[in-house]
């Protein structure tokens, strides 16, 4: 007889019976935290438990588990690990029939009492500490390092005699830095973000020398952790040491991290709560001693500042018209495209099927579609007529690639740059141009620095200038009558944007705004239902902070209430969120300005404000991109009518974003991502723009409209006084909201009443 099908056969069932097993002994955890909305199931990995073991007690998939714990799927499942893992009911399990098995006599085990199973039906949520569970970073846009001009470092005091007491050298807004200190003590003890501590002193390095006096911004931090975000190669051991906190409270707060990190992981540093907040007035600090308790705004003195000159003009008036000439059309341009495709690396690929992973995040891959994508607009346009010399050239982060680059342009009549997309590189390359008077498009870049004295820069990521000048347009034209707020995390590197949306915003809504008293009396009718009174009705109504007597608009003495309209500003913390809850309108919908680019903040918005729909129709502007938040409930997004704000939106409904998504697939076997459709409209736009307008396209890049696929160009001509002799910036944001059936996103075009 042939043993070997037996000994497969036994082999099987033993693997099989081995994960059954695993997973029978693996016992369910009864923690439980709430993120977003959703529960989790906090499981502390032990020695031999494997992912399908975990994903059969849990009654979850493998695939879900790797996405919940990112850290799982790159280094593998680790003893000590505490998973993040979705509440699912357990099935009740089959009853089979056991085929008989021939065992050997066993002696009788001895009689032990059952410990009965605690019995979890419906666990009772319990408020955790802010956790952020982080998605599997994918690799789509690198970090773009735009030089900036070096600013002086932190005055250091020589030969200081610093004493023992850290707030003895406290005056209310400096302290001194004492031997062995370093900024993330200093971040800490004041239980400030070291973004924000870094704003308020530019240059200051990570140990800054004894005597330094570092300023202390205006910031009190009501949490109990800080929100780090996390530099390239660093590990959890390493964020322990450097912030000098226990592994214990750090994993409590980041329940999904594992041994390492990724760049740009926002994680949560425990801290103890901080006492005292200091508040800095502009004549002296006010310190205050309760526990727990803001200042009133008797208690602090406000900050001296001159009211906020407008940024963008209120109107738009007429731009300078540009008139495309046919000989541009007929003319030949020679463009250079420098994109990082590290063609040095692709000899070393590793294209094995089991490397396809890995494959798919080597750094020559990161922006061929973009290349791919721009090649696609200039064979489409070619088929209309454009004559073109194109000169790709490879240029990565290395800026000898550029200096190559440099001698392969030297001597060439270029029309057109479009590229490098790293900021060294960039600044090499810049300078060749503005020498040649040769227009550059930067591709990737945020920062306003970028078109700073640079008046052959094309900028075409929008900024903040663009954020008060889309926000505001919307406003100005659907939203004018609204009742309008601001509610971020008035962080100090924010204030003078949030000063100057407010400003925009009060220009761009009604000074009153007329309501009917039908409006009051149907809210009347809501709130007597809301309170299930009955046939009966609520004698008073609560409109914005003001009562009113219902019996006034039943009876016809008030027609009409005459409202006055004014922005509101908030800096979220649980007392002002209460000031802003008092301030809703029952009678007219109440707009809420969000802005604030971390998920934590995010989160805290909608779980503060999302119930408060069942009494007031609210809109929430959700600004910067909140789509990258995936653990955001989109229920309350939906509830709260929610508007994005992102520097791109594909339609996919679209018939042109159709027929693209198919080219793409057929000419290049996969499927297009963000950087393909940007590719497409970079090269689509400003070659379009050169065959109308040739010499002149930089004067005229306002009179350009093309439709593109993931973005919209628009581009004026009239600046600031602060802003003239540089470049332009692409000023427009895209906004998207749900349609009215909730089923999909669709675009809003906020200049759509002015500009037509």
């Amino acid at each position: 007889m042939n043993k070997k099908p037996l000994i497969f056969i036994f082999l099987l069932m033993g693997m099989l019976l081995s994960g059954r097993l695993m997973a029978q002994d693996i016992v369910r955890s009864t923690n439980i935290t709430t993120i977003g909305g959703k529960d989790y199931y906090l499981h502390n990995v032990k020695q031999g438990e494997t992912l399908w073991g975990i994903s059969k007690a849990y009654n979850v998939t493998v695939e879900e588990i790797e996405k919940l714990n990112p850290e799982v799927k790159k280094d593998g499942l680790k003893a000590g690990h505490v998973l993040g893992i979705p509440v699912r009911p357990v099935p009740e399990p089959k009853v089979e029939e056991p085929k008989p098995v021939v065992v050997e006599p066993q002696p009788e085990p001895p009689v032990v009492k059952p410990v009965p199973e605690p019995i979890v039906e419906e666990p009772v949520p319990v408020k955790p500490k802010p956790v952020v569970v982080e998605p599997e970073p994918v690799v789509e846009k690198p970090v773009i390092v735009i030089p900036v001009k070096p600013e002086p470092e932190p005055e250091t005091p020589v030969d200081v005699e610093v004493p023992d007491n850290h707030k003895a050298f406290f005056d209310g807004k400096h302290r001194i830095v004492q031997p062995g200190e370093d900024i993330y003590d200093i971040a800490k003890e004041y239980g400030i973000d070291l973004p924000e501590l870094r704003a308020a002193n530019r240059g200051l390095n990570d140990e800054p020398a004894a005597g330094t006096r570092i300023t202390i911004p205006q910031i009190a931090n009501e949490n109990d952790y800080l929100i780090h975000n996390c530099d390239r190669n660093e590990r959890v051991s390493s964020l322990l040491k450097r912030w000098k906190v226990n592994e214990n409270e750090f994993r409590r707060m980041n329940v999904s991290v594992g041994s390492h990190v990724f760049e740009n992981q926002i994680v949560l540093i425990p801290i103890d709560p901080i006492h005292d907040f200091y508040w800095i007035s502009g004549v002296q600090p006010v310190v205050v001693e309760n526990e727990g308790e803001l200042p009133t705004q008797e208690e602090v003195t406000p900050v001296e500042i001159d009211e906020p000159q407008p940024l963008v003009y209120e109107e738009f008036g007429p731009e300078p018209e540009c008139v495309a000439a046919p000989e541009n059309a007929r003319r030949r341009y020679k463009v250079a495209l420098m994109v990082p495709l590290y063609l040095n690396d692709v000899s070393g690929l590793d294209i094995s099927k089991e490397n396809l992973p890995k494959l798919q995040k080597a750094r020559s891959l990161s922006f061929l579609q973009f290349y791919e994508g721009f090649m696609m607009a200039v064979e489409a346009m070619e088929d209309q007529g454009l004559k073109l010399d194109l000169t790709v050239i490879d240029v990565t982060d290395n800026v000898s690639t550029a200096q190559t680059a440099l001698s392969q342009i030297r001597g060439e009549e270029l029309d057109l740059i479009v590229g490098p997309f790293f900021g060294k590189s960039f600044a090499v390359i810049e300078e060749y141009a503005k020498a040649n008077n040769i227009v550059m498009v930067n591709p990737l870049s945020t920062r306003a620095s970028v078109v700073a004295d640079s008046p052959n820069v094309v900028k075409v990521k929008p900024g903040e200038l663009g954020q008060i000048l889309t926000i505001s347009s919307l406003v100005k034209n659907y939203y004018f009558d609204s009742n309008v707020f601001i509610l971020s995390r008035e962080k100090t590197s924010d204030s003078a944007f949030l000063s100057q949306l407010e400003h925009h915003l009060n220009l761009a809504i009604n000074d009153e705004v007329t309501v009917s008293g039908d409006d009051f009396l149907q809210f009347a009718r809501n709130e007597s239902q809301r309170l299930e009174m009955g046939s009966r009705m609520v004698a008073t109504v609560d409109v914005e902070g003001q009562v009113y007597s219902v019996n006034d608009f039943k009876s016809g003495s008030t027609e009409k209430v005459v409202l006055a309209n004014h922005v509101k500003r908030y800096k979220y913390d649980s007392e002002n969120v209460g000031k802003l809850k008092s301030q809703l309108s029952g009678v007219r919908n109440n707009l809420i300005v969000a802005y604030g680019d971390d998920n934590v903040f995010a989160t805290q918005i909608l779980n503060s404000l999302a119930k408060e729909t069942e009494r007031y129709p609210i809109t929430l502007v959700a600004a910067p991109d909140w789509t990258k938040f995936e653990k955001l409930l989109v229920d309350n997004l939906l509830q709260m009518n929610a508007i994005y704000i992102g520097d791109g939106f594909v339609d996919y409904n679209s018939d042109t974003a159709k027929r693209f998504v198919a080219r793409f697939r057929r000419k290049y076997a996969a499927e297009p991502q963000s950087y393909a459709f940007e590719g497409y409209d970079m090269a689509t736009f400003f070659l379009t723009a050169l065959m109308r307008f040739g010499d002149d396209m930089l004067d005229c890049l306002n009179c350009c409209d093309v439709p593109l696929l993931h973005t919209r160009y628009r581009f004026f001509n009239r600046q600031m006084k602060s802003t003239q002799g540089n470049g332009r910036e692409n000023q427009y944001w895209n906004m998207y909201q749900y349609d009215s059936e909730l089923i999909e996103l669709k675009p809003i075009d906020p200049f759509k009443k002015a500009m037509e």
